[in-house]
């Protein structure tokens, strides 16, 4: 299963674009102010039409560089597109300039108007940007230096390349092969350290200066920002997360302990428990599907679509990218979707995840404009881990009793992989951009301390470290792709343990409202649209219910008093 890119229609050249874009600032500037909330619409949709044609062209280097990240032809497509991106910015700067110096009586006049209806949130964020935005030639003196921290994440992606075959390794359930594979990533990554340190620790200091010239509190308040969450939502969250670590040590005691230890061995962290049948693809495919159309049959009609248009890369090889991903279109109403499939259980969940997100992509761009079809990253990721959760859900009742048993250990595995090491990560994070605040040179030796700390911290006693809890912040992308983006996947883990316990409630109701809420996509904000759907993201008590819950599922793996427990095969 490979993408046929050549049934994506070719994009706009980066050169048509921009002048598509400098059309409309000619049409279009210096006249916001007067304009009605029709031809306000108007703007909003010519401006959509602009971002769809960007998007392809980025989308297309995207695919095209995933399949050769050491090719020369995807990095100049990439090239091209950041070019065309910077020239975009710099043609329609112009509405966010003109829209954010109305005043509050004219703003609120104009959203009353239905014609706007789509676009109120996205006007009201634009207006809130006011309190980081710079004057535009420095907005376009920073934009212009974006090439550099792309080629340090190159870099990264470069130099890791090598060892994703060891890196998958590590979740292959026999430890004869998961013991090589760990010293493999120890020896592959501990020649690279100094280089990445060195990298990340440039990223590092030109984020917090950027931050300081944009006066930002703290080097997480963008990511708040761009995922349109309340900073004390996601203080909560975390808060929460760190209070019920126990939870994630319970956990690793009763990994440890089914696969004949005390403590986990370091190799140990990723294995699955049970020596599973591999499985195939059409069966994986036909899996998700299935989970899918217990959710709703529109969920998983538009999977089905996906799958049969040649949307999906699931084979790995030489050259392409790790990294799994969805990757939309939406000019063409259509999503892409990588991952590495090997037969792995995990890696039914990564298909199920993708495909939650590719569906969640196209229903949006089928319902929405350009504009606000995508929503921000955190809530974006709620319906890819509830997809997971509807996956586990289903091998959890259907077929043999041992197969149900090794679905509640996945269930609990993975719940815990997406909240508390993502929560990890953030951590990890937080400290580091701390000390660069500081003055601290983010070398090798203190971001190895770092990672170990944040390990240990989250995990206690029951871990057993080893090197590669010095050097595995090298194997996280989205430290040198994008800042503070792992906290996304806690927060979506959670709302989507909600979700689940809200599904129960009346699961005829929650999949029209779920299939509603994909809809939306990014015309709304995430906790009122979390809301619709019975979860407050602004009390504490939703954190706390849905760590409850997968406090249940522990216990029920747990309690030596039920016999629903698999037996394991012991690989000390």
């Amino acid at each position: 299963m490979k993408w046929d890119l050549a049934s994506l229609a070719p994009p706009p050249s980066g050169p048509a674009v921009a002048a598509r874009a400098r059309g409309c600032a000619e049409r279009w500037r210096g006249r916001v102010a007067g304009l009605g909330p029709r031809d306000l619409a108007r703007l909003l949709t010519e401006l959509g039409h602009v971002q769809a044609g960007l998007t392809h062209l980025v989308s297309y280097a995207s695919l095209h560089q995933a399949l050769d990240v050491f090719g020369d032809e995807g990095a100049e497509l990439a090239l091209a597109a950041g070019s065309a991106a910077d020239d975009v910015d710099r043609a329609v700067s112009f509405f966010e300039a003109e829209w954010q110096a109305l005043t509050e009586d004219r703003v609120a006049d104009l959203l009353t108007d239905p014609a706007l209806a789509p676009y109120r949130h996205l006007l009201h964020t634009v207006r809130a940007a006011r309190s980081h935005l710079l004057p535009a030639a420095q907005e376009e003196a920073l934009a212009a230096r974006e090439p550099l921290a792309q080629a340090w994440a190159l870099l990264h992606d470069r130099l890791r390349a090598p060892l994703d075959e060891a890196w998958g390794d590590l979740a292959h359930a026999d430890r004869d092969v998961r013991k090589p594979a760990y010293d493999v990533l120890v020896r592959g990554l501990e020649p690279h350290a100094a280089s990445l340190a060195l990298a990340y620790d440039a990223l590092v200091g030109d984020r917090l200066a950027v931050d300081r010239l944009r006066r930002l509190p703290g080097p997480r308040a963008l990511s708040d920002f761009d995922n349109h969450l309340d900073p004390a939502a996601v203080d909560g969250m975390l808060a929460e997360i760190e209070a019920q670590r126990g939870l994630a040590q319970r956990w690793f005691t009763y990994k440890a302990r089914a696969l004949g230890g005390e403590s986990l061995s370091p190799w140990d962290e990723r294995a699955p428990l049970l020596a599973a049948d591999r499985i195939d693809l059409p069966t994986a495919v036909d899996t998700v599907l299935a989970a899918f159309a217990r959710i709703s049959p529109a969920f998983a009609w538009t999977a089905r679509r996906i799958v049969v248009e040649g949307r999906v890369d699931a084979v790995p090889r030489a050259g392409r990218v790790s990294r799994t991903f969805s990757l939309p279109v939406p000019s063409e109403r259509t999503c892409f979707v990588l991952v590495g499939f090997d037969g792995r259980p995990a890696d039914v969940l990564d298909l199920a995840h993708e495909l939650g997100h590719a569906v969640a992509f196209t229903l949006a761009a089928e319902a929405q404009p350009t504009l606000v079809f995508d929503a921000p990253t955190a809530l974006g990721e709620v319906p890819a881990c509830f997809a997971e959760l509807a996956v586990l859900g289903l091998l959890a009742t259907e077929g043999d009793p041992a197969r149900a048993a090794r679905a509640a250990e996945h269930w609990v595995d993975r719940c815990v992989t997406t909240v508390f090491r993502q929560a990890l990560i953030t951590s990890f994070e937080q400290s580091a951009y701390d000390l660069r605040r500081e003055g601290r040179v983010l070398d090798a030796a203190l971001l190895g301390d770092l990672w170990q700390r944040a390990h240990r911290d989250c995990y206690g006693g029951s871990l057993t470290l080893g090197r590669l809890h010095r050097l595995g912040w090298m194997c996280i992308p989205h430290l040198f792709h994008s800042r503070f983006y792992n906290y996304a996947y806690a927060f979506a883990g959670l709302s989507a343990l909600g979700l689940h316990e809200v599904r129960g409630r009346d699961t005829a109701a929650f999949g029209r409202n779920f299939v509603a809420f994909l809809r939306t996509g990014g015309s709304a904000p995430p906790h009122e649209q979390l809301a619709r759907l019975g979860l407050r993201i602004d009390a504490q008590g939703t954190w706390r219910s849905a760590l409850d819950a997968l406090r249940g599922r522990l216990d029920a793996l747990t309690d030596p008093r039920t016999d629903s427990r698999p037996l394991h095969r012991s690989e000390a």
